[in-house]
């Protein structure tokens, strides 16, 4: 379950900008599978981590397509990248009574990329109902074009680094119900995140943070719909305007996105059920890594968009969780890049504040989650 800032109890954050014009690209897009009947796949990470033979790559970034129960760049090439959870310019509630500080959150994304060697972000969109005391950025893309902007100039430096790829996510929103679902008022902000971003072969949309309780799985028909409603919103936009389309992130129904298992007899259907992927939120023992990405890996594209060393994950369990990610062909981001929002991949030199320009010193989790992207497993 990933950790809230201290905004009483609600799992979101506000951000806000007013529309930005957005050049749409008609993609012309071939992706082609294994050459030749019975012959493996070349496999490489987004951060250049090779496993096999690396010659359909062509290091740069291409689009990303689901086919079976991965995902595929061009060349035939599976694509599972790895690396972190990186906030936007409220980072986390930190700065939200500061201006937007965009060029400090470019410099963290140069420290995980450049010297992490992460070839994949989750870039965690944070917007609030009302400022509740002061702040000065907490509005969503609706109604803060300025945030928009922010978002674009962000998600544009990461395209700079090739092979380098970002899910733009809702994390802390509004519009999501009282269970984290998706409702109308969401599918509005995603047809404008949908209008933005359709030219960029680098981003993944995810769709919520964390569907909530519903424990035993009675909602998860409820959850399945509002998550198809809102991919088939995103498939209309980009339908419409000749876009490609993005592989899109739906959340696990239950228990802090944990849970998987609808989806396994009950994919998405909407856009014909093209480029989804399945998201998950692993802050567990090794003992439940079965039930929570194995097995539903074995059927359908999973990404990991949280785990890490908390009350009930060991340092141990995480890097269980790495290696069998790996194998497994599993993209995977660690929460987070921050150093006031836990479990924390950097250590606190903010003296309290934003932490704009402070050490990006790794914390002991954050240690552990570089050495693994320098190379050392598998």
């Amino acid at each position: 379950m990933t950790p809230r800032p201290n905004r009483g109890s609600g799992v979101n954050r506000i951000p806000r900008r007013s529309k930005v014009t957005t050049k749409t690209l008609v993609v012309v897009f071939m992706v082609a599978l294994a050459a030749s009947a019975g012959a493996q796949p070349a496999t490489i990470f987004s951060d250049g981590f090779e496993l096999g033979d690396t010659s359909g790559w062509n290091n740069e970034t291409p689009w990303l397509q689901t086919e079976g129960n991965k995902i595929w760049t061009g060349g035939g090439v599976v694509w599972h990248g790895r690396g972190a959870n990186i906030h936007d310019t409220r980072s986390c509630w930190a700065c939200s009574w500061a201006p937007p500080n965009v060029d400090e959150v470019k410099r963290r994304i140069d420290t995980l990329v450049d010297d992490w060697n992460a070839g994949f972000l989750r870039l965690l969109l944070e917007s609030y109902l009302d400022n509740s005391g002061g702040q000065v950025q907490w509005q969503g893309v609706l109604d803060d074009p300025d945030y928009l902007q922010s978002l674009v100039e962000i998600v544009e430096h990461i395209g700079t680094k090739p092979g380098v790829y970002v899910m733009v996510s809702l994390w802390a929103d509004p519009t999501f119900s009282d269970l984290g679902w998706p409702t109308a008022d969401t599918i509005a902000v995603w047809e404008r995140l949908a209008e933005t971003f359709a030219g960029y072969p680098h981003v993944i949309y995810g769709l919520v943070n964390e569907p909530e309780e519903n424990w035993n799985g009675a909602l998860d028909e409820a959850c399945w719909t509002a998550m198809n409603d809102t991919v088939a919103a995103i498939r209309a936009v980009e339908t419409a305007i000749g876009a490609h389309h993005h592989v899109i992130a739906v959340q696990g129904t239950r228990a802090w996105a944990r849970v998987l298992d609808y989806y396994i007899t009950h994919p998405i259907t909407a856009g014909g059920g093209v480029n989804i992927a399945y998201e998950t939120h692993v802050y567990n023992p090794a003992s439940d890594f079965d039930a929570l990405f194995v097995t539903p890996s074995q059927t359908l594209p999973v990404i990991i968009g949280e785990f890490g060393v908390v009350s009930g994950m060991t340092a141990e369990d995480c890097g269980l969780l790495m290696d069998q990610a790996e194998a497994l062909q599993i993209p995977y981001t660690a929460w987070t890049f921050h150093m006031r929002c836990p479990p924390n991949l950097i250590e606190d030199s903010s003296g309290g504040g934003c932490g704009v320009g402070m050490d990006l010193t790794p914390t002991s989790w954050g240690v552990q989650l570089r050495d693994q992207l320098d190379g050392g497993s598998p």
